[in-house]
């Protein structure tokens, strides 16, 4: 009979110590806090990219209502039900038909409701928002983008300035990131979105989207953290002394004097 050895029978197994163990887990630990900043840095760029192609959209769809309205802008809309008739032809019930998209009023009026969710990808919502728990209603509506409110005169909300009267498109905002509330527009004072590197995207008048720092874009010593000279600067004075004054970079108002201008 033939006898089978095992070889491995008496031997000792060494085991980790618990100090090799707890250098190990150190290791670990530190290539941990090396690699999470980075994958944080990359989902953010992924993010940053996505948000950047929504607003690509509503470029478009903002050329396209500018050419099918004689170069005007849509009404900016009020805060609320986006089904209610002062609504009817804000920015988020016109511009989507031009991306093939369901309005504002059709999401939030469809049984059972549908509005755009922090939770879930569409052209409504920036990747890069910090409450993901939010839960939109008709009476609470939930927004990520805004148009500039800028682009009306003062006080006449319903109709809004032409396209071709932006004296420098280039530089001048019509639409924006919104800080995650229930307001449709948005302002240099109101608007302090900077979940993009301290910054924010947005769309000019001539249909490029733009990342723009915090410091270029806000307005008035009444937001937080805004720098002189802007901070010195009110967000509703749009003559020499305000927002079209010497060295300001980018303009909320499309052209000088616009807050009191006749259409």
């Amino acid at each position: 009979m033939n006898t089978l050895t095992l070889s491995w029978v008496g031997k000792k197994i060494r085991a980790f110590t618990l100090i090799e163990l707890l250098v190990v887990i150190a290791i670990i630990g530190i290539l941990a806090g090396m690699l999470l900043p980075a994958l944080a840095r990359a989902r953010e760029k992924a993010n940053a990219a996505r948000c950047i192609a929504n607003m690509h959209q509503w470029a478009l769809a903002l050329n396209m209502y500018n050419d099918d309205w004689s170069e005007y802008y849509p009404y900016d809309g009020m805060p609320g039900d986006p089904c209610a008739p002062q609504n009817t032809n804000a920015w988020f019930n016109v511009l989507p038909p031009y991306l093939g998209q369901k309005t504002l009023c059709q999401l939030y009026g469809a049984t059972p409701a549908a509005p755009p969710s922090p939770r879930l990808n569409s052209i409504w919502i920036c990747p890069s928002v910090t409450n993901k728990s939010a839960h939109p209603t008709s009476q609470s509506p939930y927004y990520t983008y805004a148009i500039n409110l800028c682009l009306h005169e003062q006080s006449h909300t319903h109709v809004g300035f032409r396209r071709d009267r932006i004296t420098a498109p280039s530089i001048t905002f019509v639409f924006c990131e919104e800080p995650e509330d229930n307001f449709p527009e948005t302002n240099g004072q109101f608007d302090t979105v900077t979940r993009h590197n301290n910054g924010s995207h947005f769309v000019f008048g001539d249909g490029h989207v733009e990342w723009v720092a915090f410091a270029n874009f806000c307005r008035s010593a009444n937001t937080v953290g805004c720098p002189a000279p802007l901070g010195q600067l009110q967000w509703d004075q749009s003559g020499i002394n305000g927002d079209w004054k010497g060295g300001v970079p980018f303009h909320w108002w499309p052209f000088l004097n616009a807050n009191n201008a006749q259409f």
